[in-house]
């Protein structure tokens, strides 16, 4: 039995000061190395590299990977017919032009109606 304040005093030196680790890592999560030599094991049946996907820096040079490793689809090839597609422009901002021009060729450009100004505002009397 204890006293409250004995009590409170157990149980807050179970509290983690702020800012400390709270997960600690084992095996091969521990540290690169280790997850880096378990990459390197041969594949049974294989030719001894493992196929890997791209790592997110080698992702971040290409747009197409991090797509690929994101979505789990190639970006760069013909959803129909499934072919390698090549890229002929990026687009940027301030270009409206030109998607408008892509669009009307696609036709998928949609006139939007002008909009109509705001209704005056009813003064209320009170």
């Amino acid at each position: 039995m204890f006293d409250p304040l004995d009590f409170l005093a157990e149980v807050t030196q179970h509290i983690p000061d702020p800012g400390s680790h709270l997960v600690r890592h084992y095996g091969g999560y521990s540290n690169k190395t280790r997850g880096q030599r378990a990459q390197r094991q041969p594949t049974p049946g294989g030719t001894g590299i493992p196929a890997r996907s791209p790592s997110a820096r080698e992702a971040r040079k290409r747009w197409a990977a991090l797509i690929k490793q994101a979505y789990e689809t190639d970006p760069l090839s013909c959803p129909k017919c499934g072919s390698a597609m090549n890229i002929i422009a990026f687009i940027e901002r301030d270009q409206g032009d030109v998607i408008e021009k892509i669009l009307r060729h696609c036709g998928l450009w949609e006139e939007q109606a002008a909009r109509a100004p705001p209704l005056a505002k009813a003064s209320v009397a009170g």
